[in-house]
């Protein structure tokens, strides 16, 4: 992966670093390209994680400044219209989310990756219960909500490997090398 990513850099002379601010945008939308409902699968998948939620989850707890608010409503209109889903309901779920972890944020800060994927577990999780919980009211009635549970279970063991490579892309991106972790996790 070191290799790969220092031919791309030469090969780019280095415009990656001088457009890092939109590349956790740019991976956001290749995931949610290669989305289920986006490929018009519709959401009856319920065994494919939603690596681009994960990426979301990863850049809001890693680097809040790269998801400002007025992003993630973008993000989660975007959803909605690629989803085929009624407008407002994603956008609700991903701005619950954002508060959330902006809440757990404190506490996460500086851990290693055991506590960063339960601030991401809990985050998928409560996602995808709100997202029942709005499409069941959006319905008037109750939605059963094993799809939205084995989702959420797919993409909170997905995370893991989403973990890893936007670890390793924001360590390359704003650090300039790679590390397998944070230094103070590391030093410890």
């Amino acid at each position: 992966m070191q290799a790969f990513l220092l031919i791309i850099d030469i090969l780019l002379g280095g415009v990656l670093r001088r457009i890092r601010i939109v590349v956790p945008l740019l991976v956001f939308s290749i995931f949610v390209a290669l989305d289920a409902s986006s490929l018009g699968l519709g959401r009856g998948i319920a065994f494919l994680p939603d690596l681009a939620f994960a990426t979301v989850v990863f850049w809001i707890i890693r680097h809040p400044s790269i998801m400002p608010i007025p992003l993630v409503f973008l993000i989660g209109f975007w959803t909605d219209a690629l989803s085929g889903a009624p407008m407002g309901l994603s956008i609700i779920a991903y701005l619950t989310i954002f508060y959330l972890l902006g809440s757990l944020r404190a506490d996460v800060e500086g851990t290693g990756f055991l506590v960063h994927w339960g601030a991401a577990v809990t985050a998928i999780a409560a996602y995808f219960a709100v997202q029942w919980a709005f499409y069941s009211a959006y319905d008037l009635q109750l939605s059963p909500p094993f799809q939205d549970m084995i989702r959420a279970a797919m993409t909170a063991l997905a995370y893991p490997l989403v973990y890893l490579f936007n670890n390793t892309l924001r360590s390359f991106l704003w650090r300039g090398s790679l590390q397998g972790e944070d230094r103070i996790v590391d030093s410890a």
